[in-house]
């Protein structure tokens, strides 16, 4: 299982990955509800996608011992809120997710970002500069909050493009086989093209280059004493800062190129499907009735290994 997981996410050979935060007038909690429940369902039926994760983040705080030269704290007004992992295929299902649907519903669907988001911002990651080293999680595709401690952890960067990625490339490597750690993928992030997303019709609200960042692990751990045993050695050469973001809950609203469970009906009807076990409600059959040909070949991911 872990295998075919890992192969099938490093299949994708693209990823934009989105980041921000929201307007300070809304409540986190109805602007988390939004996004899972209203924001997300919507985009999982666009065509073109391979898979979507949309993460949540609670306030950073440090996971490791102090490293000298290298900065783990962030100011409140700074810090990112989610994270949405889009992946697609190859560059044919990337025009294919921008064509569709028309122009008039895109618009709607993308006025959620004016009606939310104070300031975001689109990286791309891609080919290997996206990959999952390790995934022993124990939920597949991740649905609410994560079982294990897990993490987002940003990194800024102190020294030219290639040498930083060699380095933390290699930093991750080691990390991947450290035991007790569970999950973990990195993704080298290119700086965001505010051309482009303007040209696809996205309001732009890119964070200055000071607060972008250059990389993303996505790690989850067996318990957080295992980040005391994650080798850090040499990384002031290379990184300025580490943010660690503790991951409130990631849900997964397309999966393997088609919606999941949570991208047709929402999380809360897998919440509680999943906890009385009425897996009569997601038969095949009666998703397609209720959802059309969108449903097709959807059934309920797994609930655990």
């Amino acid at each position: 299982m872990a295998e075919t997981q890992i192969a099938l996410e490093n299949s994708a050979g693209i990823c934009r990955i989105t980041c921000g935060w929201k307007k300070p007038e809304l409540p986190l909690d109805s602007v988390r509800r939004y996004w899972r429940d209203v924001h997300s369902p919507a985009i999982a039926r666009r065509p073109g996608i391979w898979e979507y994760r949309h993460y949540q983040f609670d306030p950073v705080r440090p996971l490791f011992p102090a490293i000298d030269d290298v900065g783990q704290a962030c100011p409140a007004d700074e810090q990112l809120m989610w994270l949405s992992d889009v992946r697609y295929f190859n560059d044919q299902a990337l025009a294919e997710f921008a064509a569709n649907p028309d122009p008039v519903v895109r618009g709607q669907l993308l006025g959620d970002i004016d009606l939310i988001v104070d300031q975001s911002t689109t990286y791309k990651a891609v080919g290997a500069m996206a990959m999952t080293l390790i995934d022993d999680s124990v939920l597949v595709p991740p649905q609410g909050p994560p079982p294990a401690p897990a993490f987002g952890l940003f990194f800024r960067s102190r020294t030219p493009e290639a040498d930083f990625r060699a380095a933390l490339s290699a930093l991750a490597a080691r990390w991947a086989g450290v035991a007790g750690v569970l999950r973990l993928r990195v993704s080298m992030l290119e700086a965001p093209d505010v051309a482009a997303e303007r040209a696809a019709g996205y309001p732009i609200k890119t964070h200055p280059p000071e607060r972008q960042y250059q990389a993303w692990i996505d790690i989850a751990l067996a318990d957080e004493a295992v980040a005391e045993k994650l080798p850090l050695g040499g990384v002031a050469e290379y990184v300025g800062e580490i943010h660690a973001y503790p991951i409130a809950a990631n849900y997964t609203s397309n999966y393997a190129g088609r919606p999941t469970f949570v991208g047709l009906r929402g999380f809360p009807a897998w919440d509680a499907l999943t906890a009385i076990g009425g897996y009569n409600q997601a038969q095949p059959a009666i998703l397609e009735w209720m959802y059309g040909p969108v449903a097709s070949g959807v059934t309920l991911e797994p609930v655990g290994r």
